[in-house]
Parts: structure tokens; C-alpha cells; sequence
């Protein structure tokens, strides 16, 4: 159908096919990376945080802060 030049197109379409499924698959990548990240962040910054303040809380409602114990 395309001659001498089919062969070329061929290899392009292969090419443009290899191309798009590296872009999908940096993209997934990229995307799981972003939400390691997030709950990374989180964990560090809120939940650890929160969970320190309320041991910090149930702590000296519990009376062992200044017992000499």
C-alpha cells in the first residue's frame, strides 16, 4: 500500500507506539511518586504530629508527668 516508503512507516509507527507507551507509563510513575510523596508528607507532618500531641495528652491525664516514677 505504501510502497518503498512502507517499511519507513512502519518503523515510525512502531516508534510513535513505543513513545506513547513510555509517556503512559512515566505518567503513571510520575503519579504514584506524587502520592508516596503525599503520604509521606502526611505522615511526617500530620498524623505523626497528632498522634505524638495525643500520647502527649493521654500521658498526663494518666499522672505519670512529675511522679518521680
Amino acid at each position: 500500500m505504501f510502497g518503498a516508503a512502507g517499511g519507513f512507516f512502519g518503523a515510525g509507527l512502531f516508534a510513535l507506539k513505543v513513545l506513547a507507551w513510555l509517556l503512559w507509563w512515566e505518567l503513571v510513575l510520575c503519579w504514584y511518586l506524587l502520592l508516596g510523596c503525599y503520604w509521606l508528607l502526611r505522615g511526617v507532618y500530620w498524623d505523626g504530629p497528632r498522634a505524638a500531641w495525643r500520647w502527649w495528652q493521654r500521658r498526663q491525664a494518666a499522672g505519670t508527668v512529675g511522679s518521680g516514677a
